[in-house]
């Protein structure tokens, strides 16, 4: 029991492991991608802007229909839309297009990932803390994998579609495995929360409290700073410090240690 409890425990990290990885490929390309697509910095914020609303909107029903016992398959689910989208970016031969695969992995990324998260904690409520720790450790090797990762792709002369490609079918092996591995996790405790009804009930009376309104707006806020701010990053070293986009794909903290070496002497020229 204990083996298999380990097993689910590692796929579940192994989950936000791999979103996180994602998440660090993608902004490290956004350069490429802008190049590639030649987009404008309003086409760019819309493709991170419109894709969160469209989230805002549907991963409150994936959260409904996960506390109403559907949790599993709603996992499985978002990891095939997840994967599927890869593959979609990946050939996507038009602006509208790239948003659309956008639009449709922010919500399988909250079923895939949010779920995932919520089932850990379930594993063993008495070791929260720990299991979070955990799921941080993990996501936070998995954005500085994913800029690596990227610049390995371009070094041995590949583009950034043959990185997503390669995401997608991570994304689609790592579903395989949830599905063969990942059980009806407290199924009975699922069975009596049951219906969607009372899981809607619950949800409603969640959103009538002022500490949840409040921790909304944090997050929504920390959002911002995170990943829009992050991604126009890659784009301001790019456009305004004069790194390549190739070379701003390296290791985060070389990269930073180089550009802040750039800089230095470039206002010693100024003031010279």
């Amino acid at each position: 029991m204990r083996k298999q409890l380990a097993s689910i425990v590692f796929i579940f990290l192994l989950i936000e492991f791999f979103d996180e990885f994602v998440f660090g490929v993608r902004e490290a390309a956004w350069p490429l991608i802008r190049d590639d697509f030649d987009l404008s910095y309003p086409q760019i914020g819309l493709l991170l802007g419109i894709p969160s609303l469209v989230s805002a909107v549907i991963e409150p029903v994936i959260g409904v229909l996960g506390d109403a016992g559907w949790r599993r398959r709603a996992i499985l689910l978002g990891g095939v839309v997840f994967a599927t989208q890869m593959v979609v970016i990946t050939v996507a031969p038009s602006y509208a297009v790239l948003l659309l695969a956008f639009c449709l992995i922010y919500p399988a990324s909250g079923a895939f990932v949010t779920l995932s998260q919520a089932s850990l904690m379930d594993t063993d409520p008495s070791r929260a803390e720990h299991l979070m720790a955990r799921w941080t450790f993990a996501g936070s090797i998995g954005v500085v994998a994913g800029p690596i990762a990227l610049a390995a792709m371009l070094w041995l002369g590949l583009e950034w579609r043959a990185m997503f490609l390669v995401l997608a079918a991570l994304g689609g092996m790592l579903t395989l495995v949830a599905a063969r591995r990942l059980p009806r996790l407290r199924a009975k405790a699922e069975a009596e929360a049951g219906a969607v009804r009372d899981a809607v009930r619950a949800t409603g009376e969640a959103l009538r409290r002022a500490s949840v309104w409040r921790w909304l707006l944090l997050l929504a806020f920390g959002n911002l700073v995170l990943d829009v701010l992050l991604g126009f990053m890659a784009m301001y070293f790019v456009d305004e410090v004069g790194v390549s986009a190739i070379r701003n794909t390296t290791p985060p903290v070389r990269r930073v240690a180089e550009d802040t070496r750039a800089l230095r002497l470039r206002e010693n020229c100024v003031f010279m």
